[in-house]
């Protein structure tokens, strides 16, 4: 029986929010070989559009790891947000949506027996939510980094202020096959296109 979890999903998906409160409950999510892959996604529009957000060093380890990395950055958002889910999928036992776990644990700790109830979780994953990172915080971050050089600063700041989210119109201008890709996958994993 698997007493560990490890959680995977592109960046941007809440991944590390879903850690954070595992924490808070006092629930070791470090690896070991005695765990169970779990998969975490968050609506196509919101990952993609946040996905051009990613510094240098995070594309070039998507790069390394992926097989396309389109020049633009909303289409290599794009392909990025295919590939990396398509491929947990297949090595995830469970895959639930950052969306849903508001509301009640996802059932993969149901079957690590953790014993957390619905109770339970909500009050962590409030506590969570008040001391997490919001993306307005993550751009007035960056500018003090030195880490994070001028266009992403400027790509998080143009992400933090869009004044509408990015729109399945605005991928089909940008590649429309791969679009129509996206939607039958974000359809098989039960959002509502």
């Amino acid at each position: 029986m698997a007493k560990k979890i490890a959680v995977t999903g592109t960046g941007r998906t809440g991944s590390n929010f879903f850690a954070a409160v595992l924490s808070e409950l006092g629930k070791d999510v470090s690896l070991n070989e005695n765990f169970i892959v779990g998969h975490q996604v968050r609506y196509p529009l919101k990952t993609i559009g946040s996905l051009t957000i990613f510094n240098k060093t995070s594309w070039r380890y998507i790069s390394e790891n992926s097989p396309e990395r389109p020049k633009k950055i909303m289409h290599r958002a794009m392909a990025h947000w295919l590939d990396w889910n398509s491929r947990a999928v297949d090595i995830a036992s469970f895959t639930w949506k950052l969306e849903d776990i508001e509301d009640a644990a996802p059932e993969i700790l149901e079957a690590l027996r953790w014993g957390i109830s619905d109770e339970v979780w909500a009050e962590a994953y409030i506590k969570t939510k008040h001391g997490a990172i919001s993306a307005a915080t993550r751009v007035s971050d960056s500018l003090f980094k030195p880490r994070f050089g001028p266009i992403t600063q400027w790509r998080r700041f143009k992400e933090n202020n869009r004044k509408s989210p990015v729109t399945w119109d605005a991928l089909r201008a940008i590649d429309s096959g791969l679009t129509q890709e996206i939607q039958v996958f974000a359809h098989s994993l039960v959002y509502d296109i």
